[in-house]
C-alpha cells in the first residue's frame, strides 16, 4: 500500500488520536521550531533543558500544517495534530511501519563513517538524482529520530531513500538498522573519533559495522584504502556484494586528483576508474579528500544501472559543498575564506590542513577549534597536529584541549589562543587583506560558525 499519504492514516499507523482536517503529509517533518516552514509538521519531543511542548505556538505561528505531540492542549484549532503517548518511541515506530509500506520496491542507502558522513550523502544524492527519485536526509539527520524525521516526509514515489547513520556509543547505528533496515551499506572510513564512547579505532570499527547486519542488505561499500575496512569486508556472507574505493586500491579508483583555488574558487579535477572505463571528472569541492566523497556517488550510480554521461558530469561540475564542510567564500576585503567549521577529528583536521599548505596565498591563517569526543587521549591527538601548523603565519586556538596542551609551555611563535569566536572574527575582519587565505574549523561545540558569521559581513561572492 503505497498511498498511505494521508495524515490520518499516519496515525493509524501507531494507534494514534488524530484531530484536526484530514490532508496529505507534509513532506517535511522537523523538532526545532526555528526550521519550520509553511506546511511543514512539527514534532514535540521532550529535552533535558526544554521541552518541545513549549514550542508549539512558535512552531504554527511559522506556517506548522501537522503538530505531533504528547499534550495536544497548546495547538490551536484547525491545526492538524496527531497525539502519541511517547514521542521518542512512537515516532520512529511510525517511520518502520511506513516504511515497511515499500518492501521490496525501494532501495535504502545507509551511510556512515568517521568523516565525510553529511557530504558524502550528499555527493551520493546528486549523482543518483538525475535519474531517481531520491529522498535524502536534511542537515545531519543521522540518529534514529532523525532517520524517523526524514522517512516520514518521502513521498510516494520514491526510488531511493537516503539515509545517514552517526553514533558514539556501541549498539546505536544497530537500532537503527534494526528499525530502517538498508538494501545498501556504506562506509566512507573508519579513523579516531567519538573515542570516549567507542574506546579505540578498533571500536569505532565495529560500531560502524553494525550498518552491515541488516537482513536485506544487499551490497556493502567501503574505503578501500583501509586495511581494516579491507579485513573486516571478508566476514560479510557471501550474498552480499562488497565493493571498494579508494585512491590505491579498490574496483573502483580515483587517479590524477588536482586540486588547486582559482580566484578564490576551488576547482578539484580526477580520473574515476571501474574496469576498463576512464571518466573525467572537474568540480568546485575542496581537497583531495573529496573526490572520496564525489567517488562513492559514482560508484553507486554505476551498482545502480545508471550511465556516467555527460549530464551527470555537468550535474557534478556544479556542486558545492554543504554549509560548513568546506566552502569557500571571497570576503569583501579580498581574502578567501573556508568554511570547515562544522566538525572536526583528527582524520579531516589533517586533510584540512595540509590541503590547505599547499594553496599559494599571501597569508595562511588557521582559526581552530578542539576536537572533542576522543578521550583518554585527546591530548596526544591535538599534539599531532603541531607539525601541520607550521605553514601557517598565525594560528589562532579555542578551547581547553589546546589550553592543556599548552599549560606551563611557551606558545609558538604564530600561536595564539582566544575564547570568544566573535570577538576574534572582529579582529581579523579588520585584518585581513587582499591575498589572504583562512581556514576555520573545530568541532562543532566550540561554535566557530559564529567567527565565520562574523566574516562574511560584506561578503563579495
Amino acid at each position: 500500500m503505497r498511498n498511505i499519504r494521508l495524515v490520518s492514516s499516519m496515525a493509524a499507523l501507531v494507534g494514534a488520536a488524530f484531530t484536526g482536517p484530514d490532508g496529505g503529509v507534509p513532506s517535511r517533518f522537523v523538532a526545532d521550531s526555528r526550521l519550520v516552514a509553511p506546511g511543514d509538521a512539527f514534532v514535540a519531543f521532550r529535552g533535558e533543558s526544554s521541552d518541545g511542548h513549549d514550542f508549539i505556538p512558535d512552531a504554527v505561528s511559522r506556517g506548522a500544517s501537522l503538530v505531533i505531540c504528547e499534550r495536544p492542549a497548546a495547538v490551536p484549532a484547525g491545526v492538524s495534530t496527531i497525539q502519541v503517548s511517547d514521542c521518542f518511541t512512537d515516532v520512529p515506530e511510525m517511520a518502520r511501519r511506513y516504511l515497511r509500506e515499500y518492501d521490496g520496491v525501494l532501495e535504502i542507502i545507509a551511510v556512515t563513517g568517521s568523516v565525510g558522513k553529511t557530504t558524502t550523502r550528499e555527493m551520493i544524492r546528486t549523482c543518483l538524482a538525475s535519474d531517481f527519485s531520491v529522498h535524502s536526509a536534511e542537515h545531519s539527520y543521522n540518529t534514529l529520530i532523525g532517520c524517523a524525521l526524514s522517512i516520514l516526509g518521502m513521498h510516494g514515489k520514491t526510488d531511493i531513500l537516503l539515509l545517514e547513520m552517526g553514533t558514539n556509543h556501541p549498539g546505536e547505528i544497530r537500532e537503527m538498522v534494526r528499525f530502517f533496515p538498508p538494501t545498501v551499506a556504506l562506509i566512507t572510513e573508519v579513523a579516531a573519533a567519538h573515542l570516549e564512547g567507542l574506546g579505540s579505532v578498533e571500536g569505532v570499527l565495529e560500531a560502524k559495522f553494525e550498518i552491515t547486519e541488516s537482513p536485506v542488505l544487499k551490497a556493502f561499500f567501503y574505503n578501500g584504502d583501509n586495511p581494516l575496512l579491507v579485513s573486516k569486508s571478508c566476514s560479510l556472507p557471501d550474498s552480499v556484494r562488497s565493493l571498494s574505493l579508494g585512491f590505491e586500491k579498490g574496483d573502483f579508483r580515483i587517479q590524477s586528483t588536482r586540486f588547486s583555488l582559482d580566484d578564490g574558487l576551488p576547482n578539484l579535477t580526477f580520473d574515476f576508474v571501474h574496469e576498463e572505463n576512464v571518466f573525467s571528472v572537474r568540480t568546485s569541492l575542496f581537497g583531495r579528500h573529496s573526490a572520496l566523497a564525489l567517488g562513492f556517488g559514482l560508484a553507486l550510480r554505476l551498482y545502480l544501472g545508471a550511465p556516467l554521461g555527460d549530464r551527470v558530469l555537468q550535474d557534478i561540475g556544479r556542486l558545492k559543498a554543504p554549509a560548513g564542510r568546506g566552502r569557500f567564500f571571497r570576503l569583501s576585503c579580498g581574502a578567501v575564506m573556508l568554511d570547515d567549521s562544522y566538525n572536526a577529528n583528527p582524520a579531516s583536521m589533517r586533510a584540512s590542513l595540509s590541503e590547505c599548505a599547499r594553496i599559494p596565498a599571501r597569508r595562511r591563517i588557521a582559526v581552530l577549534g578542539e576536537m572533542r569526543e576522543l578521550g583518554g587521549d585527546a591530548l596526544e591527538y591535538h599534539r599531532d597536529l603541531l607539525e601541520f601548523l607550521k605553514d601557517f603565519c598565525k594560528v589562532f586556538l579555542m578551547g581547553k584541549i589546546w589550553t592543556d596542551l599548552f599549560d606551563g609551555e611557551p606558545l609558538p611563535f604564530n600561536v595564539f589562543m582566544f575564547e570568544n569566536p566573535v570577538r576574534l572574527g572582529e579582529e581579523l575582519l579588520a585584518e585581513l587583506q587582499e591575498g589572504d587565505l583562512v581556514v576555520v574549523k573545530g568541532s562543532h561545540g566550540n561554535r566557530l560558525d559564529r567567527a565565520v558569521t562574523v566574516l562574511l559581513e560584506g561578503v563579495g561572492s
